[in-house]
């Protein structure tokens, strides 16, 4: 990666005998994980797509799983360094080890935090030049905390102000008894983000940011598919329509599972996100 960090990339290609189809249109998955999740989490989805006949590749979000960057005082980075260095480097990398040119066509899959990081990949130049057809997020949408009820109100009211002390007093969010939020170690500016992004529902003045994020998003014109779980409770209809009001032009729609599958079990169980996923390829993805 660009700041000298590690990161593997999970791949998962379909057996011989497999055979898609989507023949000569199925496109590269990239699937990313949401905040605190190592990507081997994943792997049953992988398995699963490369079954149905896809080549999936799995990134890291910078700092989690098998990523190198470690936060502390002294090293940072937030949504812009990860959407703009992390996701096109993962996908590269991708299309190098499957032998696949840079502009073969490719759709996200993105859980939660990585869904959001995957819409603001989506209004960069980089979609396009690697051919980035469109993107289906799983538990993903803003954190804002109007769109939530109860104690994950709460928790986002009361909770980012705990996590913004903590932050002030050692420079990052550490591991273990000040980690009030349970994503594991972060960076400074990514958390600080992430709870301005909850207080105001929209991501402006990012560290380091070349463009503004918002404007750009509100040009996307690609096909966007935000799902949630029934019980999902980290990510309601009202947080999915929040991430889909900021994509104005793109052909976006929001759509809840019936299924009991939460916010992360799905990705064990694949069968029917990667159901709603073939169906989303076959009849948004050109």
């Amino acid at each position: 990666m660009p700041d000298s960090s590690v990161s593997s990339v999970r791949l998962f290609s379909p057996e011989n005998d497999v055979t898609s189809p989507l023949t000569r249109a199925t496109p590269l998955i990239v699937m990313w994980p949401g905040f605190g999740m190592g990507a081997r989490y994943y792997d049953p989805m992988g398995k699963e797509l490369a079954r149905r006949g896809f080549n999936v590749a799995t990134g890291e979000l910078r700092g989690q799983g098998t990523s190198t960057a470690r936060a502390s005082r002294e090293k940072s980075w937030g949504y812009h360094h990860v959407a703009s260095e992390d996701y096109p480097a993962t996908v590269r990398a991708a299309k190098k080890a499957f032998n696949l040119p840079e502009a073969y066509p490719t759709v996200f899959l993105c859980h939660s935090m990585g869904g959001q990081i995957g819409a603001l990949f989506m209004a960069r130049d980089d979609a396009n030049v690697l051919n980035v057809k469109g993107l289906m997020g799983v538990g993903a949408g803003t954190p804002y905390h109007g769109g939530f009820q109860g104690k994950q109100y709460w928790r986002l009211r009361i909770g980012s102000q705990l996590m913004k002390a903590v932050i002030k007093l050692k420079g990052y969010q550490p591991e273990g008894v000040l980690d009030f939020s349970g994503y594991g170690r972060q960076a400074k500016d990514h958390v600080l983000e992430w709870i301005r992004y909850s207080q105001t529902n929209h991501l402006r003045e990012l560290a380091g940011e070349d463009c503004d994020y918002e404007a750009a998003k509100a040009q996307i014109t690609k096909p966007v598919l935000l799902t949630r779980c029934i019980n999902d409770e980290d990510c309601p209809i009202p947080s999915c329509n929040n991430l889909a009001m900021s994509l104005p032009k793109a052909d976006v729609e929001v759509e809840q599972l019936s299924e009991p599958l939460g916010h992360n079990r799905w990705a064990r169980e694949p069968e029917v996100i990667a159901n709603r996923l073939e169906r989303f390829i076959r009849e948004k993805i050109r």
